[in-house]
């Protein structure tokens, strides 16, 4: 492969990551409003069937594009646990206003 070969598809997988972390900096957004409102309702920051449903969907989705399932399932692992770090950090916030 030609250096201008490799520095094209390394600046293509550039783009694609810039993407990706756009695209988390939304759902974390997003994440943060339902953190707010599950403290308002004092729900817990974790929800095991939400969980258990997404994980199948995860393996779905991963099937669907042919990547990998366990490689999802490790990426939305340590998504999904930060969600749930900011959700405690919003209830306890939100307890103490």
């Amino acid at each position: 492969m030609e250096h201008t070969e490799l520095a094209a598809l390394r600046a293509e997988i550039d783009k694609i990551d810039a993407h990706i972390v756009e695209l988390l900096a939304q759902r974390f957004d997003i994440t943060n409003q339902v953190g707010v409102l599950k403290a308002q309702k004092k729900l817990s920051a974790i929800d095991p069937e939400r969980e258990a449903r997404q994980a199948q969907r995860y393996t779905e989705l991963a099937n669907e594009f042919g990547v990998k399932p366990q490689v999802v399932q490790n990426l939305f692992r340590g998504i999904i646990d930060e969600v749930v770090i900011n959700h405690r950090a919003i209830a306890v916030q939100t307890a103490f206003q």
